[in-house]
């Protein structure tokens, strides 16, 4: 019982917003592998854990936006919290970065495992705590739509990185260097086979022509060629970044 009663830490609340940011909807529970190994870490109960991830979800447009919806006990200090990812993502997710480093310490201090509690899997769970708040940042910022069809489903979007973070590692976590597409578009995106010009206007490689896709799927393509990416001004991505793609990725 004395778990239940243990409080919360600013450090805590960044480490439960980064695994929140990694598991979906239907993962937030007691049982989940990740919530166990971070509840002992925390020296916690699961449950509450759990509670805490699932008070986030209430405070989620990505939730909202695709018609769930959280337990109400968010805190004042969640809401804090949670009000600064969305004014400042790149902070905060560098802030929970940071705490994942702190937290690979102490495991390396206290546990000389290395299955799934060691310093691998510590430097692997820092990885994906900037990977998820950042896909959890750019599907916030183009409310969990394709930017190009309007597609809706957490399933088949992906948050595109516009400058791959391999390239510019300094731009990884910005969500101004991502875009909120479905898996069709993302690939095409990420092989150069689609790119955004200096007019806002999507455009499609002539490589289409010559490469063996099916006549469907090359017109799945081929139709989005010159259609303006319509978004609003606080949400469209950073045209440096869009600029870059197309040079290196388009126009070779």
């Amino acid at each position: 019982m004395g778990t239940e009663r243990k409080a919360w830490t600013d450090i805590d609340r960044l480490l439960a917003l980064s695994l929140y940011c990694r598991l979906t909807f239907g993962q937030l529970h007691r049982e989940r592998p990740e919530v166990i190994w971070l509840a002992e870490r925390m020296g916690r109960s699961a449950g509450s854990v759990a509670m805490k991830l699932s008070n986030y979800a209430s405070l989620d447009p990505e939730v909202l936006a695709l018609g769930k919806k959280g337990l109400t006990g968010a805190s004042h200090q969640d809401r804090l919290l949670w009000q600064r990812f969305i004014a400042e993502p790149e902070t905060v997710a560098r802030e929970c970065e940071a705490a994942w480093l702190a937290l690979g310490a102490e495991v390396e201090r206290d546990e000389q495992e290395t299955d799934y509690t060691g310093q691998d899997t510590v430097a692997l769970q820092k990885r994906r705590a900037g990977q998820s708040l950042f896909r959890k940042a750019v599907m916030i910022r183009y409310d969990t739509r394709c930017v190009i069809t309007g597609l809706r489903h957490e399933d088949l979007l992906i948050a595109s990185h516009i400058i791959p973070w391999q390239s510019r590692p300094e731009f990884r976590l910005d969500p101004a260097n991502g875009l909120c597409l479905n898996a069709l578009h993302d690939r095409a995106f990420d092989k150069g086979l689609l790119a955004v010009d200096a007019v806002d206007r999507i455009r499609v490689s002539p490589e289409l022509a010559e490469v063996g896709l099916n006549g469907q799927l090359k017109a799945q393509l081929s139709d989005i060629d010159g259609q303006l990416l319509s978004l609003a001004k606080s949400a469209f991505p950073n045209r440096d970044y869009l600029a870059w793609h197309y040079q290196e990725c388009f126009r070779r």
